[in-house]
């Protein structure tokens, strides 16, 4: 009679009962780990830690200009790895419409499918005097309905692979898949249980309503996201002593997309990334003026959050955790600069700080003090720069815009009406 009763259970009590076993050994795990205690804490409403050091120092813009190439040296060598310099020359672009029924705000679907030529005699890693393609991968770019020429464009870097992200049947699987979000299973469940229902996949329709295009990339395709299959993927790459990581090729990606429309006639792009990819779309900004602003979720260490006094994740604790991210160099007691150094790189472009209050794991209030650092950049533009006294008082219209929601580590509703905001407040 049990055995029967069991039978009879309905498959959503069984997900139920299994979803509660693995939140329950979660939570257990959390417990008797180093990082439970900063887990349960907050963050600040006003800073309290100490300016970003070493502090910015230019008195005009012939000055800042001046400094710019050393800093973004040393961004390199003691944290990202070296980057490619010729974006613009060596990439070939090839878009493809594909017929689409998944949304009526859609006016058009096309697969953008990006070849980058080393035709420098070395420059991306072929032999001197030669010119080889060494890299291929593809964009899902989503236009709304009466679309301008001149509709500004989210570039995204998405956890699910574009197929899932964009489900229509012109957009195929990639081929070294690692990583699915396909159907409806536990994984799916779980990931959106943990990080919010935009995790997976943005609110498109929104989007689009809002007047925005969308170019989707899922950067695992091209440069796995674990330490033996991006060196793998490496060796197509640029080499040498400073050799890049992951968030260097992940923000050449978006580079070289935010090129690619530019030679389609989409002139103005925005690099929008969570966490990872929020390290990447400002390494991207920071690197390539071409793209005109950057939307950093949650990016953290490595990211928007100094790397210096800071309160949750350390440089050790993500370099032990994620050693292909960066270069081997990067360690906090060597470092010459720091985050605000980045944010600096971008001005006088418009960035959004996305932040959660109890996601103090990526310190937000290291964030926000390195805003304040790269502030003095923008005021040599005529800007403000970071305008708030507390990390809760979001102004979507200042040049260094800072969010900070209840909550935790994810995206979730509150979150893409802000980041709109932000986007109709500059483009």
């Amino acid at each position: 009679m049990l055995l029967s009763n069991a039978k009879a259970r309905p498959l959503w009590r069984m997900k139920r009962f299994w979803l509660g076993i693995i939140i329950l050994a979660s939570l257990a795990l959390l417990s008797s780990c180093s990082g439970a205690r900063v887990l349960m804490q907050t963050a600040p409403s006003k800073p309290k830690g100490t300016l970003a050091s070493p502090p910015i120092i230019a008195q005009s813009i012939e000055d800042w200009n001046a400094q710019k190439a050393d800093i973004r040296a040393r961004l390199e060598r003691e944290i990202y790895g070296e980057m490619p310099r010729n974006f613009e020359t060596s990439i070939q672009a090839r878009r493809t419409l594909t017929e689409h029924d998944y949304d009526a705000d859609i006016e058009e679907l096309s697969l953008i499918t990006l070849q980058l030529i080393d035709e420098s005699g070395g420059a991306l890693g072929a032999a001197a005097g030669t010119a080889e393609r060494i890299l291929e991968y593809q964009a899902v770019l989503v236009l709304p309905k009466n679309a301008a020429a001149d509709t500004p464009i989210i570039m995204m870097e998405n956890f699910c692979p574009n197929h899932n992200v964009i489900p229509n049947a012109g957009v195929s699987r990639p081929a070294n898949l690692t990583f699915s979000c396909d159907g409806d299973g536990m994984m799916n469940s779980l990931m959106t249980y943990f990080f919010g229902r935009y995790i997976a996949t943005p609110p498109i329709r929104d989007i689009l309503k809002a007047g925005y295009g969308l170019a989707v990339i899922y950067p695992p395709a091209t440069f796995p996201d674990n330490a033996k299959g991006f060196e793998a993927a490496r060796k197509a790459a640029p080499s040498s002593k400073h050799r890049w990581g992951a968030v260097a090729a992940w923000a050449y990606q978006f580079s070289t997309l935010s090129n690619a429309l530019g030679s389609l006639g989409y002139e103005t792009t925005i690099a929008y990334g969570h966490s990872r990819y929020g390290k990447s779309a400002l390494v991207a900004a920071a690197f390539d003026e071409t793209i005109d602003g950057a939307i950093a979720h949650q990016s953290g260490t490595g990211g928007a959050s100094l790397s210096r006094g800071k309160k949750g994740e350390t440089v050790a604790d993500i370099t032990q955790s994620y050693p292909h991210w960066f270069t081997p160099a990067y360690r906090e007691d060597t470092l010459t600069i720091d985050q605000h150094h980045l944010l600096a790189l971008i001005a006088p472009r418009p960035i959004l700080l996305g932040n959660a209050k109890r996601d103090v794991w990526s310190d937000p209030e290291g964030a926000f003090r390195a805003a304040q650092g790269a502030t003095p950049v923008y005021n040599l533009y005529g800007q403000d720069g970071l305008r708030q006294e507390k990390l809760t008082a979001f102004e979507p219209s200042a040049d260094i815009a800072f969010w900070m929601r209840p909550g935790t580590h994810g995206v979730v509703k509150e979150d893409w009406p802000a980041f709109l905001a932000f986007m109709d407040a500059h483009f």
